[in-house]
């Protein structure tokens, strides 16, 4: 199987999802949720551009496949962020020395894993911003598509968020964690209000 999971097909990333292994897992998942929501995105403003030469639909469309570089990377950073933590849980532990170290390489694993999906969760905002700023100049024929990218960006933001809570809960140190979570809420804050104001607009243009 290829190292990176970006260059997998996707049957195959959804196979290695459905397997019995770690990774990837929700985290990369989150990741690739965003890819799909930053290409929708992407696509909107490049059918936009087509009928209006605008240089900001052009600076969108530069932005939103940032967004999808970033994603990109970041379905392969989650992963390998993890399988740090599984080969600090795999040390021995015989000793008072072996459990020294292994807590501590743990502890350091588990907060470089909060800190991966944080960044998908706050590249999931920008995402969402994006998706915003795209209602104005979407094609009437694509603003469906904007809508579900930005359904894409929650589900990224969302995704990442469990993924933090969870390795947080298992950091020691309460500073870490405190700087953290605050980071984490200031990155959630007023994202559900956002994405529905994005999901009412794309409906009050869908005839029905």
């Amino acid at each position: 199987m290829t190292d990176r999971l970006v260059d997998l097909s996707l049957r195959a990333f959804s196979d290695a999802l459905a397997s019995d292994r770690p990774v990837p897992g929700g985290g990369s998942a989150a990741a690739y949720a965003g890819t799909l929501g930053a290409a929708l995105a992407a696509m909107v403003g490049r059918i936009s551009a087509k009928k209006n030469e605008d240089a900001a639909i052009a600076e969108l469309v530069s932005v939103v496949e940032n967004l999808r570089a970033d994603f990109l990377r970041l379905v392969d950073d989650d992963s390998a962020v993890f399988t740090t933590v599984s080969e600090a849980m795999g040390m021995p532990k015989t000793t008072d020395e072996e459990k020294a170290a292994r807590r501590e390489r743990l502890q350091a694993a588990l907060l470089a894993a909060s800190r991966v999906p944080l960044e998908v969760a706050k590249t999931g905002r920008r995402l969402l911003d994006a998706c915003e700023r795209g209602l104005e100049t979407a094609t009437p024929a694509t603003i469906s598509d904007l809508g579900v990218g930005a359904l894409m960006a929650e589900a990224a933001i969302r995704g990442a968020a469990l993924n933090v809570m969870i390795n947080l809960a298992s950091i020691r140190d309460a500073g870490q964690v405190k700087a953290l979570s605050e980071d984490l809420d200031r990155t959630l804050d007023g994202s559900e209000e956002q994405r529905k104001r994005i999901l009412d607009f794309v409906e009050s243009r869908i005839a029905r």
